[in-house]
């Protein structure tokens, strides 16, 4: 069952059709998927992941402390990395956009689930209707739905960075089984069965220190950045205004290439069907056109933005700029 494509809240047709303009042609070009570079961005974060595993466990066998320590920190950031990677990868199979052949597409999407520990079908479900409730109470990606204060608004925020990226683990097969059909429940299921298979003999053959260090580990550090990269698109934003939704982090190329283009957020929301490595050719096309919208030039520079007000319990846009008139 191939995977399929997100669908645009009504109040943002309008606005897309705007921004397209007699430009069509050229938005046409960037809904192409290109296998070259969605194969030069796996295989360079499963490199990132062996190099990463390769300097934990070499770091692991020394016995001289300040080499030892510094080391395994860098190789255990590495294999984290790769594997938030690895989860934006699944991103983009969400919108069946990782390739072209959708079996190859829901194949691929699922193994990179398996090191994430997450269901492909309930994350799908969940996803799509964040898509296509967004900021309206079908979204389950809202945290202002779930909080009675201010205060409690701002623990889910920080949570959301720190917890909630294991706690999903367990919510998505949950939530997106009670919004699945008969078919996507089987789904669910058969997942899951594999999913035990795959646990049962990695965990048999592979000693459990060694697991801890290439991935169990490194598995906190990529839902720290996986947390940070949904608070820094949703977090102190005006969901009733298509153009204030969402946050665009407008990054250094190094972690626009860490990040595979998915800190263009504004314009993947408006652009769904466009691949994350055409994202900034979007972004470029578009940008001026705006009247106005939300971006920080860092994801440090939002944090630091984030941690200000979160102290002040304000809840108001982050990054708040105009562009120019309509």
């Amino acid at each position: 069952m191939s995977l399929p494509p997100a669908t645009l809240p009504p109040e943002y047709l309008p606005l897309k059709r705007k921004l397209m303009g007699e430009r069509k042609d050229e938005f046409a070009s960037f809904r192409k998927e290109d296998v070259r570079l969605r194969l030069f961005e796996i295989v360079t974060f499963l490199f990132v992941w062996l190099g990463g595993a390769t300097l934990t466990l070499f770091g692991a066998s020394l016995s001289t402390l300040w080499l030892k320590v510094p080391l395994m920190a860098l190789g255990i950031f590495l294999c984290g990395l790769a594997l938030f990677v690895f989860f934006l990868e699944v991103h983009e199979g969400m919108h069946s956009l990782l390739f072209k052949n959708k079996l190859l597409n829901d194949l691929v999407s699922f193994l990179f689930c398996l090191p994430l520990f997450m269901s492909l079908t309930g994350a799908v479900i969940l996803h799509l209707r964040h898509h296509r409730y967004l900021g309206e109470k079908g979204d389950p990606d809202e945290y202002r739905f779930y909080a009675k204060t201010k205060l409690g608004l701002m623990l889910l925020y920080y949570g959301r960075m720190f917890i909630a990226p294991t706690i999903y683990i367990f919510l998505i097969p949950v939530l997106g089984y009670r919004h699945a059909t008969s078919r996507q429940r089987r789904r669910i299921f058969l997942e899951f069965a594999v999913m035990l298979i795959f646990y049962f003999i990695i965990f048999s053959h592979i000693p459990l220190m060694t697991l801890l260090f290439i991935w169990l580990i490194p598995s906190f550090v990529a839902g720290f950045l996986v947390g940070l990269w949904g608070l820094a698109q949703h977090a102190f934003t005006n969901a009733s205004d298509p153009l204030l939704a969402s946050r665009s982090i407008h990054a250094s190329p190094l972690v626009s290439f860490c990040f595979i283009n998915q800190n263009y957020h504004f314009e993947h929301h408006l652009f769904p069907e466009v691949p994350s490595y055409h994202l900034k050719k979007v972004y470029e096309v578009t940008w001026g056109q705006l009247p106005y919208a939300l971006y920080s030039d860092s994801y440090i520079g939002f944090l630091r933005e984030f941690i200000r007000l979160s102290f002040k319990l304000e809840d108001k846009p982050i990054g708040y700029t105009e562009i120019i008139g309509w």
